[in-house]
């Protein structure tokens, strides 16, 4: 009962997150009870390569005994999305162990390879980032304030997905805007760094001021000693 209801949430996790691999990884270790290991998790990697490097790490830890890529797999079809990682080990596996008698064509490996090598990257989900850019020039909204923007433009998003993503952004780590720097200014709300104003300082007036009217009241007692005399 437990592996089901770790197998849905995982599924769950797999359909909503846009966000940086090392948290996928570490929300998967987390259903698993098991502390996180991201030395092998990159920010390149893809959601399939994020959960074969975890499953390779839990099969390692005896959590489970099927076979990574199956399991992958399947959780990836039950998610409805495609997986596009081949199962490498058993084709090489298979060319490296000729059976006697029978004769290899070379054939036969220079058509398997070039599946092999091939990567296709994930396309961005991120269809409210032109939004969250326009917010963040002009500095008015706070953390919570650009989520309920972004979920009024988009409600058929996942909140916490765009939670994440508007907590990235002040990360230089993990933000995908990487040119562009996001702070937090006094009352909260959230601006490019490049879009701050300097403050205007006016202490100088006031003190100009002052020594006007310090000068001026001795002329005028002197103006007042000269009448009286």
């Amino acid at each position: 009962m437990r592996d089901r209801l770790r197998q849905r949430a995982i599924v769950s996790l797999l359909k909503s997150h846009d966000g940086p691999p090392t948290i996928l990884a570490t929300q998967i270790f987390f259903l698993f009870d098991e502390k996180p290991s991201l030395t092998g998790i990159t920010d390149n990697m893809s959601s399939e390569m994020v959960l074969m490097e975890v499953g390779n790490i839990l099969r390692s830890k005896q959590r489970f005994h099927e076979d990574v890529h199956t399991w992958a797999r399947d959780l990836f079809k039950q998610a409805g999305l495609p997986f596009e990682i081949n199962s490498i080990p058993s084709s090489i596996d298979i060319e490296e162990t000729p059976v006697p008698g029978l004769s290899v064509v070379p054939s036969q490996p220079a058509t398997s390879k070039p599946k092999a090598q091939s990567s296709p990257k994930r396309k961005t989900r991120r269809i409210y980032l032109s939004l969250a850019i326009q917010y963040l020039e002009k500095g008015s909204c706070t953390h919570r304030g650009l989520v309920d923007a972004i979920m009024k433009q988009y409600p058929a998003l996942n909140r916490e997905t765009v939670a994440t993503f508007v907590s990235d952004v002040q990360n230089p780590k993990y933000s995908p805007i990487k040119d562009r720097k996001v702070v937090k200014q006094a009352d909260g709300t959230l601006i490019f760094e490049d879009k701050i104003k300097p403050a205007l300082t006016v202490i100088e007036n006031p003190n100009f001021t002052g020594t006007e009217k310090n000068q001026a009241e001795p002329v005028t007692e002197k103006q007042v000693s000269g009448g009286d005399v």
